[in-house]
């Protein structure tokens, strides 16, 4: 069954949120901010919304308003879904689909709740399955069955808890499919049913026995009923977690080990679970994963939930550890603050050092990269960024930075000493700008190279011109779509000034600036990469940086 990929998600009244706004839900989402802040607020609305529970009536916020609101957007509706339900629910034309939870405040018990789907309220013949119009909760369940399975982990955990056997645990999440999947399942229920028929069976006996004593005590007692109740497989196993560990003779019983591995233990449970639930959808509400653990450990977590991200489920964490801040161009981060008690959440786009600032760290408390390379200019960044995604499969992986250093105007001032106090760990890749084959390297590039020398940097000086002189022709011709053979251009000729010539050559007009350097350049790159045109002397470069990233 094809499940349902949240879009956006928009809280309404829930704690201290008066109003999100539409929350964008990624592939992984995180949520930084200073304690407090209402992070877990917006993870605990939707765990709600996904387990089809209704809030209490002291989390209208600030005991006072009158209505709670979860609204899903959809990326995309399942195609099952949109048939099944009625005309007056789907949306018109280009319209969003969205599901709407509305609960209203009642004094003395649980809150009202209603449904929308498309701004109609759902009501009996929502759902039509096999012509048969549902009645509204029926209907509400239909839907609710697209709907990813959350899989939350919440601050306050308890490995105790987690490693039971029973509704609700990860422990439960865990084995249940292994049952089901494992064989084990239908044979379990069959003698399930052997053992309920059996208990049936005593129980009626006992109870016509209880029936004759308590007849005896009060005349007016007519019958006494017993029944078996149900048979849980989880009362039935209590499974114990061990660690053995290489320098201790005996294995050790998990909730012995500490709190920073029991957490690891439940990620490591988790990622079990999402190997076994392969094609089904979960959403993973993680708050706070760097609880207890180390900065090393913080990382191979972040790692972690990368890869299960990565792997189909959509993954939100909360977090005031600068070490989950997530400055990939793919992911979403929110600063989280609360003003007046009132949460507020700002969508970070590019500038990762706002939330290095919000939660109070200084530029010495982090690096916001595991390596960087410096290059001349901000063309070569975008041009370089190009390839190295092209060429190193995992990139991202790595948090690589690529940073300018403003031009040649500015490299006379670069001091490689000072900036390994910034972070030690980074390369310099430089264009020769050379003319012919034997000539010098201007002044700037030349001081780099020899400072870097002393302090054993890496400063890598392209043989070629500039990176543009190892574009290969056929993908200049692509892009800009004129004939180009290698005869026209040459190892030191200045790329842009021949390509708006012959651009200029095949639409016969006097001068044409056609050739656009980080555009282009980054169509050319991802051609070359896609047509099997490679530039090794930069590879090789990349892969010395990938493996001091790692170091």
């Amino acid at each position: 069954m094809a499940v349902i990929t949240i879009d956006t998600f928009e809280v309404k009244n829930y704690k201290p949120i008066q109003d999100s706004g539409p929350i964008n839900i990624g592939d992984m989402t995180t949520f930084i901010g200073k304690n407090d802040a209402g992070k877990s607020s917006f993870l605990e609305a939707l765990h709600i919304f996904l387990e089809g529970d209704k809030p209490d009536n002291d989390h209208f916020h600030k005991r006072e308003a009158e209505s709670i609101s979860f609204i899903a957007r959809l990326a995309e509706a399942p195609s099952e879904l949109k048939d099944a339900l009625s005309d007056d629910y789907l949306p018109e034309g280009d319209e969003e689909f969205t599901i709407k939870k509305e609960f209203t405040r009642r004094e003395g018990t649980t809150p009202g709740a209603e449904t929308y789907v498309n701004g109609e309220k759902m009501a009996k013949g929502a759902v039509v399955v096999d012509g048969d119009q549902l009645y509204k909760a029926k209907s509400r369940d239909f839907i609710w069955e697209y709907f990813p399975e959350p899989l939350p982990i919440f601050a306050e955990r308890d490995v105790n808890e987690e490693t039971k056997l029973k509704g609700g645990t990860f422990l439960n999440k865990l084995l249940m499919p292994v049952l089901r999947g494992g064989g084990l399942h239908d044979e379990i229920d069959e003698q399930i049913k052997e053992l309920k028929g059996s208990l049936q069976e005593t129980s009626e006996g006992i109870g016509d026995r209880l029936t004759e004593y308590m007849q005896s005590h009060l005349a007016d007692v007519e019958k006494v009923n017993m029944s078996p109740g149900s048979i849980q497989i989880s009362k039935a196993i209590s499974p114990k977690i061990h660690l053995e560990d290489k320098h201790l003779s005996e294995s050790i019983d998990v909730r012995e080990r500490g709190s920073g591995v029991g957490s690891l233990l439940l990620l490591s449970m988790m990622q079990a679970y999402v190997d076994l639930q392969v094609g089904e959808g979960y959403m993973l509400l993680f708050e706070e994963p760097g609880n207890f653990l180390h900065p090393a450990a913080e990382r191979k977590m972040l790692d972690a939930l990368r890869s299960i991200a990565d792997s189909g489920g959509q993954v939100m964490i909360t977090t005031h550890s600068q070490v989950f801040i997530d400055n990939r161009a793919d992911a979403e981060m929110y600063i989280t603050r609360r003003d007046s008690g009132v949460t507020s959440f700002e969508h970070i786009e590019e500038d990762a050092f706002k939330a290095v600032d919000e939660i109070g760290a200084r530029n010495s408390d982090i690096l916001q990269s595991d390596f960087v390379i410096y290059v001349e200019g901000p063309s070569d960044v975008k041009v370089l960024e190009a390839l190295s995604e092209a060429y190193v499969e995992d990139w991202k992986e790595h948090n690589i930075t690529i940073q300018h250093l403003g031009g040649t105007g500015n490299m006379r001032h670069c001091e490689p000493a000072k900036l390994k106090k910034i972070n030690r760990n980074f390369a310099f890749l430089f264009d020769s700008d050379k003319k012919a084959a034997g000539d010098d390297l201007k002044g700037e590039v030349q001081s780099i190279k020899e400072k870097s020398a002393r302090e054993g940097i890496d400063c890598h000086v392209l043989e070629r011109r500039e990176i543009e002189n190892y574009y290969h022709p056929d993908a200049i011709g692509k892009v800009l779509s004129i004939p180009i053979s290698e005869d026209d251009l040459s190892k030191y000729c200045d790329i842009e000034q021949e390509v708006n010539r012959l651009v200029a050559q095949e639409y016969d007009v006097k001068s044409v600036s056609a050739y656009n350097k980080i555009d282009h350049g980054k169509q050319i790159i991802e051609w070359m990469y896609e047509n099997g045109k490679s530039i090794e002397e930069i590879e090789g470069f990349l892969d010395d940086c990938v493996e001091q990233a790692k170091a």
